[in-house]
């Protein structure tokens, strides 16, 4: 063989061997650019729903009723849409993908194949999701049993948003997908939960998920909130307790009673300064915008077609209560930034009259 001959087909070799290299590198290149988002672990090991459940009922049955075991006031609710594969039912129990979003995490959503269930996966149709119950949360010791997941990979109307990964928990999992920030209730998405590794269970392979949501609200639980003779921290309010409410037309404070109060575990919070007052809370919590009224600060930037929180700097007037004059200001927002951590959250969910309270000088409403 010539040496031109030689060299030529060592060419082809190499084009080749690029081509193929190539063809590779493509979706590995675009599967390890998607960022991993870790989850903040929940309530331990030992989480004894049924319990739980009997305690609580009992509890309700002696004061007349009350809003059930698995109550989060704060949980908008998602529609569970398909899965690639369910278990079959096992007599009276069933495992299908409705259960993610039952309000019961003693029911699971369970995969169907022989394996571990690499590359299962269910879809969700929501306006967002930051809350997980791993695994099959029947009891302790169905949990421990059955697999959980390790990692998601998640896709966000078909295209992939991140890895997922999960603590090997019991209870409720916090997270912050991507795209938690840009939240608009409506506004649905696809989302797409691939299994892509598990925490392998002591008696059997399959691997379930026991409840889906997404969790909103509130503010700071070191908040105060006005009463008409003192401010209270918020992490004291609790149902019949009485605090101020103001009519924002008239400015015209009077009492109401507490008849709920929401709470919520979160990941990052909006710090945000207007002369005097200062205030920690969620990204969809309502503050009194002068000519704009209640909205929270990301609505407020989707509509006005803001990108930047740095544009809402000396941009936009909040109310806030004087307590010197006994009236309603609008002062400039003159710092915004965003904070990190693990934060519990609360917020008034409902009053006996009137929509409004005062959160550490600034006026919000009820969620």
């Amino acid at each position: 063989m010539n040496a031109a001959k030689l060299i030529g087909n060592k060419m082809r070799k190499i084009i080749i061997s690029i081509i193929i290299h190539s063809v590779w590198l493509i979706p590995n290149l675009a599967f390890s650019q998607i960022p991993t988002i870790r989850s903040f672990s929940g309530d331990g090991k030992n989480v004894d729903w049924p319990k739980i459940k009997a305690d609580t009922e009992k509890e309700e049955k002696a004061a007349g009723g009350g809003p059930g075991f698995y109550n989060y006031d704060c949980d908008q609710g998602v529609n569970p849409l398909s899965a690639s594969s369910t278990l079959a039912n096992q007599g009276k129990y069933n495992y299908k993908i409705k259960n993610i979003n039952d309000d019961d995490p003693m029911t699971a959503w369970i995969e169907g194949k022989q394996d571990y269930g690499i590359g299962e996966y269910f879809e969700i149709k929501a306006a967002g999701i930051n809350v997980i119950c791993n695994g099959y949360q029947a009891s302790p010791k169905a949990w421990i049993e059955n697999s959980r997941v390790k990692k998601f990979k998640v896709y966000k109307n078909n295209i992939a948003l991140c890895f997922l990964e999960l603590a090997d928990e019991m209870g409720r999992l916090s997270f912050e997908l991507p795209d938690y920030r840009k939240y608009n209730r409506n506004k649905e998405s696809v989302y797409k939960f691939e299994i892509v590794e598990v925490y392998k269970g002591t008696k059997w392979k399959d691997v379930g998920i026991s409840e889906i949501n997404l969790g909103l609200c509130c503010v700071a639980e070191s908040s105060t909130i006005k009463t008409s003779s003192d401010q209270v921290i918020i992490s004291n309010v609790n149902k019949g307790f009485t605090i101020s409410t103001i009519n924002t037309s008239t400015g015209e404070l009077s009492n109401a009673e507490v008849l709920k109060v929401f709470k919520q575990r979160h990941l990052s919070l909006l710090k945000i300064n207007c002369g005097t007052k200062e205030i920690q809370l969620t990204y969809n919590h309502p503050l009194y915008i002068k000519d704009f009224g209640f909205s929270s600060i990301n609505r407020y930037m989707e509509v006005k077609n803001l990108n930047n929180y740095e544009d809402l700097i000396n941009r936009i007037e909040l109310g806030v209560w004087d307590e010197s004059k006994n009236q309603i200001n609008f002062e400039k927002l003159d710092k915004i930034e965003i904070i990190t951590g693990v934060f519990e959250t609360i917020t008034i969910g409902k009053l006996t009259r009137g929509n409004t309270f005062i959160t550490n000088g600034f006026i919000s409403r009820v969620y």
